[in-house]
């Protein structure tokens, strides 16, 4: 199966909530969000090239895999809809906001979590060793135990988490049209780069709002009930009428 979209049980007449994942991870990683928030909207997640169930080959590089995610998803974008974007995945939502707003087609809001901003210079990882790139992955949070003592586990998932750091990597932030729908910045307290550097996201949206949850890198796995009611009140704001 080659889907880059994945939707979460039946279709309703309720606003989209459109999810992309951090490196490494597909649409399943949103499975415990949507158990929260089923009642409140539909979720589709992004199934990446290599990843989960989509076969296609692991792609590399940023620009290609935010092109593939727009054509795949501009057709199903007939009604409101959020953006939900986490680590890579919220770098993915800014760039997806710039580019669907740039045809004429507004997210209600976007949702970036866990990310710097794009200007930031990040520490290039890609090129590690195997066990030096584990390392990193591990440290990063979010990794139960026993998968981590599982060495043949992780050396399959590891060519999919390189290719999205390569991928990451890869961004130029060449284009900065400021994102006009209203955006919400998400982090962990204890992820220190990212909460140092969350402000520095005004200079690229016309309107954010920030926001700071117990937990470092991937506070998603440990906080997902905060999370998912803070997505709710931005879901039940961003249907009301405008003023």
């Amino acid at each position: 199966m080659n889907d880059l979209i994945k939707a979460f049980g039946p279709a309703s007449n309720d606003m989209q909530l459109i999810c992309f994942p951090f490196a490494g991870g597909y649409s399943t990683s949103f499975r415990p969000l949507y158990e929260h928030l089923k009642a409140d909207c539909d979720m589709l997640a992004i199934e990446p090239p290599g990843h989960g169930t989509n076969q296609m080959d692991l792609v590399d590089d940023f620009e290609t895999l935010v092109g593939m995610y727009q054509t795949a998803l501009e057709p199903k974008l007939t009604r409101p809809f959020v953006l939900f974007g986490y680590s890579m995945g919220g770098m993915v939502a800014y760039r997806m906001a710039q580019k669907l707003e740039k045809a004429g087609i507004y997210p209600k809001a976007v949702i970036i979590s866990a990310i710097q901003p794009p200007d930031i210079k990040r520490k290039k990882v890609s090129h590690y060793d195997d066990d030096a790139f584990l390392d990193h992955i591990i440290q990063l949070g979010g990794m139960p135990d026993e998968l981590v003592r599982n060495r043949e586990v992780m050396d399959y998932f590891l060519p999919s988490f390189r290719a999205d750091y390569r991928a990451l990597e890869s961004f130029l932030h060449t284009d900065h049209t400021l994102v006009s729908s209203p955006v919400y910045i998400l982090n962990g307290d204890k992820d220190e780069k990212c909460m140092q550097d969350a402000h520095g996201w005004k200079k690229w949206v016309r309107e954010a709002e920030f926001h700071s949850f117990e937990g470092g890198h991937m506070f998603l796995l440990s906080q997902t009930e905060q999370i998912s009611a803070l997505i709710r009140s931005i879901i039940a704001a961003a249907g009301q009428p405008q003023k």
